[in-house]
């Protein structure tokens, strides 16, 4: 019966753990260019002491921090400054006091300083992981390489000028996790480097790639894998309790 309830206290903190992932998950379904959080790789941890009748294993994660990188769904916006990314691929942002990182996130403007900054206020960094200073504009374009022309509010009509190229980073080969701000980084902290290999898309947001459908019904499956759990341990307690009470020394 020991092991019993020690394995049903086991899958009951793994339901919980899945459940808090599958709850982020659904109240930022409509974050733009959110990534689903992913909480299924498990790893084990074997206790063993003496004077015991067998090991107990636990189970650990061992991917904290994982994420969905499937592409969301992309809506025209005609806005000149929403951008998507057409794949793989994301843009280089940094928010204040915070490490430089990565975002699929690009419903974009230009705050009251001049800075290029996305919806959460996070400055979009260039191919050399710095700010990008937009001067006052009566247009601007987006290359689908990254590079932001724009045509100045002083100067001639339909003459662009080249003011940077927003960073760019593909992802390949690289081992990204969602730190701790919930951020997306290099797992194993190292800095981050630009390759301006992917394709980006004007006028288009992206979506969060969220199915709200497909977290109800996970969310419904932790539950009743939580309740069956549950009945399990009382069980095993009055199986117990039943065989403490047939041991007893008849009153005499």
């Amino acid at each position: 019966m020991d092991k019993m309830i020690h394995m049903s206290l086991n899958t009951l903190d793994i339901a919980l753990r899945k459940q808090a992932v599958s709850a982020q998950n659904l109240a930022n379904a409509n974050v733009t260019g959110f990534r689903r959080d992913v909480y299924d790789s498990f790893g084990s941890a074997f206790l063993q002491a003496e004077n015991q009748l067998g090991t107990r294993a636990f189970a650990i994660t061992t991917g904290s921090g994982a994420f969905d990188s499937a592409q969301g769904r992309m809506t025209s916006t005609g806005q000149a400054t929403d951008l998507a990314i057409d794949g793989e691929g994301f843009f280089a942002s940094q928010r204040n006091g915070l490490e430089p990182s990565l975002t699929r996130r690009g419903d974009m403007s230009v705050s009251s300083d001049g800075f290029l900054i996305n919806g959460v206020g996070a400055k979009i960094l260039s191919e050399t992981l710095q700010p990008i200073e937009v001067p006052p504009f009566r247009k601007i374009i987006v290359a689908e390489n990254g590079n932001l022309l724009i045509e100045p509010v002083n100067g001639e009509p339909g003459v662009n000028q080249l003011i940077g190229s927003i960073g760019l980073i593909s992802g390949e080969g690289l081992n990204l996790r969602k730190t701790e701000d919930g951020e997306i980084r290099n797992a194993d902290g190292s800095p981050l480097e630009t390759d301006q290999n992917v394709k980006v898309k004007q006028g288009y947001i992206e979506g969060s790639n969220v199915s709200s459908v497909e977290e109800l019904v996970a969310s419904m499956s932790y539950q009743r894998s939580y309740e069956l759990n549950m009945k399990l341990i009382k069980i095993a307690s009055q199986i117990d309790e039943g065989t403490a009470s047939l041991l007893k020394l008849p009153a005499g």
